[in-house]
């Protein structure tokens, strides 16, 4: 019998769920501005406030999905201690930046520009290991983060200025992974105690907004429909990272970060973003350090 027509044994069955759960919640990850298009006729504020209040019970259903009545409740009761409250705090706070900075990129047709900063991210993590965490650097580990600094300079020079914006955007994921990393909470727990410390500032945005028109939600239900959907479009593929994460290896989940980011700087190509060659040089170089830093991965997985 080949071993293609052999049966799988459990554990390869479940590195098999594993692995397609991790890549579906990174083909969602891509696919994001598709939706936050369909949202232009909202204000900015309005989908971020939306986003994170309708985020909330979307992330409380999968804490109880994911690990039960029991569970769950154990786990909520863990995270709203004071001294893990308090770090989800600081946690929602760069990722309140982050998603705002994120939805106002895709809705200024800047989407090749929010993927810069999720192709640098896996680069600046490297960076973050070795002057937080005391981390080894390698050698290929230096010359992807050379060529990607060279990238981020060139990319300065055909925008006519520094990549701001997703700079900011890839910054404040990084300090929000740092954090999340010391908070020992599943995701889905953690999304909900952050969306729960940012809903008096969600509700703040609403009446912002409504203050100077009439909120989106209310003009048509399909516009009501489509921003409620920010809930389970931000849960879902959270859960199946969060199934995948725990039956993949890391290197797996290395690779397959690259996987969002080329999808989103797809989107932005294909709703005919400005690229110029400059811009081709940029990302030539970032993807060039990205080969280095995959094949470094792979290389020390094989060992």
């Amino acid at each position: 019998m080949s071993d293609a027509a052999r049966p799988m044994s459990p554990s390869d069955a479940e590195r098999r769920a594993g692995f397609l759960a991790a890549a579906s919640a990174y083909l969602m990850w891509g696919f994001l501005p598709l939706y936050l298009k369909l949202l232009t006729f909202a204000d900015v504020r309005e989908v971020l406030a939306q986003r994170i209040l309708w985020c909330a019970p979307a992330a409380l259903a999968a804490v109880f999905i994911m690990s039960g009545w029991r569970g769950g409740l154990r786990e909520l009761g863990a995270a709203f201690r004071p001294r893990m409250f308090l770090t989800l705090v600081a946690s929602a706070f760069f990722i309140f930046f982050n998603w705002g900075l994120y939805v106002w990129l895709v809705l200024q047709a800047r989407v090749i520009e929010s993927s810069l900063a999720y192709f640098l991210a896996p680069l600046v993590s490297v960076a973050v290991g070795v002057l937080f965490f005391g981390e080894k650097i390698r050698t290929p580990q230096i010359i992807a983060l050379a060529l990607a600094f060279i990238g981020v300079i060139v990319q300065g020079i055909a925008l006519g200025a520094p990549p701001w914006a997703a700079l900011a955007l890839c910054g404040t994921w990084s300090v929000y992974a740092v954090i999340r990393k010391r908070a020992a909470v599943p995701a889905a727990t953690g999304l909900f105690v952050e969306t729960i410390a940012l809903a008096p500032v969600a509700i703040g945005l609403m009446l912002w907004t409504a203050n100077e028109a009439p909120l989106a939600f209310n003009t048509s239900w399909p516009h009501a429909i489509l921003l409620a959907l920010a809930g389970p479009v931000t849960a879902i593929p959270l859960m199946a990272f969060a199934f995948g994460a725990r039956r993949v290896s890391f290197t797996a989940l290395g690779l397959l970060q690259f996987l969002a980011p080329s999808l989103q700087f797809a989107t932005g190509i294909a709703f005919g973003e400005p690229f110029t060659l400059l811009r081709g040089v940029s990302f030539a170089l970032i993807w060039a350090g990205l080969a280095f830093f995959a094949w470094d991965t792979l290389r020390r997985a094989n060992d």
